[in-house]
């Protein structure tokens, strides 16, 4: 029945939208689409662990020599800029449930990386949980430290998020940004390096699957 409703509330947003249209051509189309996106993302993700209904839009990078965790309904877009995911070695990349990793974004996990539920990244979005070497003596070997993104956090176009940071949730980081410390939850952040300038109030919808 839920799913019936959805069809029906989307049916009728095309009819409204498109009004010299076919709604129902237009709604056909659209459910097409998604169906050959879950099919092309059981190819393209085939080197990770995936819940169901993950979608791909354009080929993504996929380096799994770790280990890559993807829950149900992530969306991994990768049409304009190539996206790519990895986890090197033994490192760990989870990612939660509605997720959405638009396109051009690089995540790489040589320890562990873990991004909630309902996370919205933005275009050019850079994750990486090692420097992968010393700022002075290049040789230097460093070690990774764990990343954590909670549920319902947005980052927004060109973030950077740097090693050993946790966000927390609901917060938003601002188009830019370069996060080196801890972000609370439900803060507004922003600069480099990111700085909270603002506190969020909490909103019950997104709490619920989207």
């Amino acid at each position: 029945m839920g799913v019936l409703n959805k069809l029906k509330s989307e049916y009728k947003n095309l009819k409204e939208a498109n009004p010299l249209r076919n709604p129902l051509l237009l709604l056909i189309k659209r459910i097409w689409g998604i169906f050959w996106r879950v099919v092309l993302g059981k190819w393209f993700l085939r080197n990770c662990k995936t819940g169901s209904l993950c979608t791909t839009r354009g080929i993504p990078r996929i380096d799994a020599n770790g280990e890559i965790l993807l829950g149900n309904r992530v969306k991994v877009w990768s049409h304009i800029h190539k996206t790519q995911l990895s986890a090197g070695g033994k490192g760990k990349l989870i990612i939660g449930d509605n997720t959405f990793i638009n396109v051009g974004s690089i995540i790489s996990a040589h320890f562990q990386i873990k991004i909630g539920k309902n996370v919205q990244i933005a275009p050019g979005v850079i994750i990486m949980d090692s420097d992968f070497h010393g700022v002075e003596d290049r040789d230097t070997q460093v070690v990774p430290t764990p990343i954590t993104i909670g549920d319902n956090v947005w980052l927004a176009t060109r973030v950077v998020v740097l090693k050993g940071v946790t966000i927390g949730e609901g917060s938003t980081v601002a188009t830019g940004s370069v996060v080196t410390k801890n972000i609370p939850p439900f803060s507004l952040a922003a600069g480099i390096p990111a700085k909270v300038i603002k506190s969020l109030k909490p909103i019950e919808s997104l709490k619920v699957s989207i």
